[in-house]
């Protein structure tokens, strides 16, 4: 039975050759609307170098190559499906409802449009809306009109979604080999169930009768954590979860470039990154560069920089969580006003962090080089070597901005993405499209990503935050 789709602007510009991911005896419905927006939005200087500029680029010139007349009367894709470009459903009239709530003229002419369809095709034929905005949705409901979001996109639920870690239940003959021999099989470890969800760089817990061991999926291996009972920056860990925070955080960037950290309020995600950056730039010397934060705001890149100051003024609001953080790391000491240069094994003559003065406004945290801020937009373009880069909030971003942002790196660099994907303040993106859970999953099993998902019981909050999490 055929199927007609008809798209929204959004819908189109989230993924290349969108028009045949639908099936092959469907038809695709494209109205002019949605196209004239795209040009305006996405094509239009400055748009055409950003990810969704190209793909609408590439839209429309596909949709160039047929003639106007052929593509309204539909032509068959590549795949089978006809594709068509609606003009003529201008005069449709929409029930009385929808009209007065309406804003958007683009959202007036798209809901004609499947009004119109619906009208016109077989009624055991499905007419259906595939747009990003649930409002839109809704209201193509209201018109007798089916209507979803772009699903093949769509990730798993967050509680499918991968973790980075596996808890077993061993033998005591299991434990002791590999305390042995400092590594174990896999195949002796996991059942043959188990072993389709194992992947490269997978933190496994394995509980054996009187006592636990924990370890990291190797080369078809289970192997000790190399830095499982360091203290980053005189943190301790409290829990497996930190110390397989510690593990990839503090691997060296040949190995492990790519953490990508997932966890609910509380876990420490962003205390401990900090933590290990801070160990490794000051205490180590490593990453000339130093640390570069970015904490993605629920406004646009675009939006930030029509507010008043420079740069850091016009972030600062958004890194309170990364100035609180930085004070327990390095709390208010007055007396250390008058600090020595202290030469590093590299020869630079910054301070050493630890003897730099903590002001109440908790500038100098930022202005003795060892940590610098950028907006999430600011980063397109640019090739970052030599720093340790922590992107903190990344649920917040899109799977083309997380993209934007990993394809960045550059020599040298070691990137850390942490989120909370049940956390979510932007209204453009869920817990099953955002970009932290899309990296997540596209790139789990890939030998230069390291993950670890915190748990709720893993929280270091009080039982108050905990309660409140939960309930509220």
């Amino acid at each position: 039975m055929r199927k007609h789709f008809i798209l929204s602007t959004r819908t189109i510009v989230s993924k290349r050759n969108v028009t045949q991911s639908f099936g092959n005896d469907n038809t695709i419905i494209v109205p002019m609307a949605v196209l004239d927006k795209i040009k305006i939005k996405y094509v239009d200087p400055p748009n055409p170098n950003t990810e969704r500029g190209k793909i609408a680029q590439e839209v429309l010139d596909y949709i160039e190559s047929f003639d106007l007349e052929q593509l309204q009367k539909g032509v068959k894709q590549a795949n089978g499906s006809i594709l068509r470009v609606t003009t003529n459903y201008s005069g449709v009239e929409l029930p009385k409802e929808v009209k007065e709530t309406e804003l958007d003229r683009l959202d007036t002419r798209i809901l004609q449009t499947c009004k119109g369809i619906r009208e016109e095709v077989p009624e055991e034929e499905p007419v259906i809306l595939v747009s990003k905005d649930g409002l839109l949705r809704m209201k193509a409901k209201m018109v007798g009109v089916k209507a979803q979001t772009f699903r093949d996109e769509l990730l798993p639920e967050i509680s499918e979604q991968y973790t980075g870690r596996m808890t077993i239940q061993v033998s005591n003959e299991v434990i002791e080999k590999f305390n042995k021999n400092g590594k174990i099989l896999l195949s002796e470890a996991f059942s043959d169930e188990q072993l389709q969800e194992v992947y490269e760089n997978m933190f496994v817990q394995m509980n054996g009768i009187y006592r636990e061991e924990i370890g990291r999926v190797e080369q078809g291996y289970i192997v000790p954590l190399v830095f499982g009972k360091t203290t980053p920056y005189g943190v301790i860990p409290k829990n497996n979860g930190q110390r397989f925070m510690i593990e990839a955080l503090t691997m060296d960037e040949k190995r492990a470039p790519l953490v990508i950290i997932k966890g609910p309020a509380g876990t420490a995600k962003t205390f401990m990154s900090l933590a290990v950056g801070l160990q490794l730039v000051e205490e180590e010397n490593k990453y000339p560069q130093n640390i570069l934060i970015s904490r993605s705001p629920t406004e646009t890149g675009e939006k930030i920089g029509y507010l008043p100051g420079d740069e850091m003024e016009k972030i600062a609001p958004y890194l309170r969580g990364i100035t609180d953080n930085l004070q327990h790391l390095h709390p208010k000491d007055d007396d250390k006003i008058n600090f020595p240069d202290i030469k590093n094994k590299k020869g630079s003559s910054k301070p050493k962090f630890s003897e730099k003065p903590q002001f109440e406004d908790g500038k100098s945290l930022w202005t003795f080089g060892y940590i610098r801020a950028e907006a999430i937009g600011f980063i397109r373009g640019r090739s970052i070597c030599d720093t340790y880069i922590i992107i903190d909030e990344a649920q917040n971003l899109t799977a083309n901005e997380i993209k934007t942002i990993i394809t960045r790196v550059g020599t040298g660099t070691k990137l850390v993405i942490i989120g909370d994907p049940a956390q979510i303040d932007r209204p453009e993106v869920t817990e099953r499209d955002n970009g932290l859970s899309y990296a997540s999953e596209r790139l789990k099993g890939q030998p230069t990503c390291w993950q670890i998902t915190l748990t709720d019981d893993e929280s270091v909050r009080s039982e108050l935050a905990k309660i409140a999490s939960t309930i509220l």
